[in-house]
């Protein structure tokens, strides 16, 4: 069975961090060495992160995160000027360069759309798309959270088939893509989606998908940063909800989710007492096939009972979260003690109350 989305998570080379330069300002140019498929490249953009073996992490001016080893580097310059992202315009020429003949671009408001599937099919998700935009931002805001407009222009790639997908996908996810029908990109911040015969489960996998690209881009959540898997597939089940009875086949923000809730319910009969420990000290749940649905059904159940009963201990508990380091990882403690300290409760007590509420809802 596919999942219906995925947030992915690119594995990288460990680093030793010597310094943060997430504050820092300077644009740095990196000449890097040609390999057998390839001509000496360029990346400009801020620096992140640095290592002790000289590796980087750089954010490009189209919004992509760079892992760069130190035997990559040929050179580096740097300034002092503050990188200036590349507008809506330019990203669309660069999508068309780098995508092969077959693809045109389809613009909204606020994104890009890179496509090989029929004009019809590109504007419904357009428009899926601006819809959900409008809501996210109204969302946060009515919580006392204004946040702040993308940096970057939102790119989505949206494909004719699940042929077209997994030959597109597979280049940058290789085997993951057999598993899934969507996912956001941490490292080039991109969503790639696909046209299913499925709209409910196409439309699901676009909300989800695009919920993750938002909250990495206004500031809710920190890519490469310490985020616990169930608060970020939590929220993207939270908001991608499907309504039936909508055209569109999407209303709005927060409704039961159906398919989620009969998982929970499922699992819920013979769910281990160490459950909500599991699922928040850290994220091997959601990581081995044989639990990773039972996770994504507690981490939306759990999103759900916090926004509905707690939200404003909640929202706090994301800001938290969201002024994390990139590339510093919380201990298994850390992460309980932290959200302890959000809800002041020990878990056994919110557990109880979360198990309780969760009976109530059909």
């Amino acid at each position: 069975m596919f999942r219906t989305a995925l947030l992915l998570y690119p594995m990288l080379i460990a680093m030793a961090l010597c310094c943060r330069l997430e504050n820092a300002h300077g644009v740095e140019t990196v000449n890097l060495k040609k390999t057998s498929d390839s001509k000496e490249s360029e990346v400009t953009g801020e620096v992140l992160v640095e290592a002790q073996d000289g590796a980087i992490m750089i954010l490009a001016d189209d919004g992509q995160i760079w892992t760069i080893q130190p035997e990559e580097i040929v050179q580096r310059q740097s300034d002092e000027e503050e990188l200036v992202p590349i507008d809506a315009d330019a990203m669309a020429s660069r999508m068309l360069a780098e995508m092969p003949a077959g693809f045109s671009v389809y613009r909204t408001v606020n994104y890009v759309i890179v496509y090989n599937t029929n004009d019809l099919h590109a504007r419904q998700v357009a428009g899926l798309f601006e819809q959900l935009y409008r809501g996210f931002f109204a969302y946060w805001k009515n919580q006392g959270w204004e946040l702040p407009k993308p940096r970057f222009p939102l790119v989505a790639l949206v494909l004719a088939d699940r042929s077209s997908f997994l030959k597109h996908a597979g280049k940058e996810v290789g085997e993951a893509a057999q598993s899934v029908i969507g996912y956001y990109h941490l490292a080039n911040n991109r969503m790639m989606i696909f046209n299913n015969p499925d709209w409910e489960r196409n439309v699901s996998t676009i909300i989800h998908e695009a919920t993750h690209q938002l909250s990495y881009n206004c500031g809710l959540q920190r890519r490469y940063a310490d985020n616990p898997m169930w608060v970020s597939e939590g929220l993207a089940m939270f908001f991608e909800s499907p309504d039936r009875r909508n055209p569109r086949g999407w209303r709005g923000i927060g409704r039961v989710n159906e398919k989620n809730l009969l998982r929970w319910n499922h699992y819920v009969r013979n769910r281990p007492e160490e459950s909500l420990t599991t699922l928040i000290a850290d994220d091997t749940r959601f990581r081995n096939a044989s639990t990773a649905e039972a996770a994504y059904a507690e981490g939306w159940a759990l999103t759900y009972f916090l926004l509905r009963t707690k939200r404003e201990q909640y929202v706090e508990y994301l800001r938290t979260l969201s002024a994390g380091k990139t590339k510093v990882e919380r201990t298994k403690r850390e992460r309980i003690e932290m959200f302890e300290k959000a809800f002041a409760m020990t878990l056994n007590e919110l557990d109880a109350e979360f198990t309780t509420y969760m009976r109530r809802v059909r």
